[in-house]
């Protein structure tokens, strides 16, 4: 129950519930919480690495940050919990969030990162599998993750969920996974990360993309976006994001 309803209930019968104080027209924009970020380990994105945490999105908070005179922190949780905590709350921001028809009306879309293709990846084979003996693989997925639904549509009968890229990797190697299935950029960079050499798996096939997105809780104050949205245009302009992108994708085109 919110507080003001139970404030309410608190007035005896009879007497008039409390008038609500007049506000200044300013006085909700200066309170209106600032944003928090959340991430999971998602290199090249967002990962806590032996020196600090970085990655392109992070780095990119950061500077955003910097551009605002905001404290530049990100709180680490497993994948799927950073998303609950974003969706339930009205001031956190998260990164990076695939921009899915079911999640699309469940948060604000502050800033795209970059478009991924999900792939699966199984340890080194002599040659690729086709999709219907992909289909009979034990195939791991990042928890929390609505891609899941690309495997269930194409009919995959085994699908296990792993925490993070790090765990993935860990039982596809272990023999607990027969394959992976995630995007392409973030897999391989977890590859380089976590020690894997890439000579060790082969890539089969391709299933579907997304857009990546820094975004928020549905409930941010629309001036709270408004202010990182430009200060995503502000680095854009100048030439930071580019710079940050040929760091850390210096393979990819965007």
């Amino acid at each position: 129950m919110l507080r003001r309803d139970l404030l309410l209930l608190s007035v005896p019968a009879g007497m008039p519930a409390p008038v609500k104080a007049q506000q200044h027209p300013n006085d909700a924009a200066e309170r209106t919480p600032p944003l928090e970020w959340v991430a999971g380990d998602l290199p090249p994105f967002a990962w806590r690495a032996p020196g600090g945490a970085r990655g392109y999105a992070h780095d990119l908070m950061l500077l955003m940050a910097r551009q605002l005179g905001r404290p530049a922190q990100v709180t680490y949780y497993p994948w799927a919990r950073a998303v609950q905590l974003t969706e339930r709350s009205d001031h956190v921001g998260i990164f990076p969030l695939a921009r899915t028809p079911d999640r699309e009306k469940r948060f604000q879309w502050l800033v795209p990162l970059m478009t991924t293709r999900y792939v699966l990846v199984t340890t080194a084979t002599e040659r690729r599998l086709v999709l219907s003996q992909l289909r009979l693989l034990r195939v791991g997925v990042l928890r929390g993750s609505p891609i899941v639904r690309n495997l269930q549509g194409e009919h995959f009968q085994t699908i296990i969920e792993g925490k993070d890229y790090k765990d993935l990797l860990r039982m596809l190697v272990g023999g607990t996974l027969d394959a992976v299935y995630a995007g392409a950029s973030m897999i391989e960079a977890a590859m380089d990360e976590y020690g894997y050499a890439r000579q060790r798996f082969t890539t089969h096939l391709a299933l579907g993309e997304a857009k990546l997105y820094m975004a928020a809780s549905l409930a941010l104050a629309p001036e709270e976006a408004r202010r990182w949205q430009k200060a995503y245009q502000q680095l854009e302009e100048d030439g930071s994001v580019e710079r940050l992108r040929r760091r850390y994708f210096a393979a990819e085109k965007h």
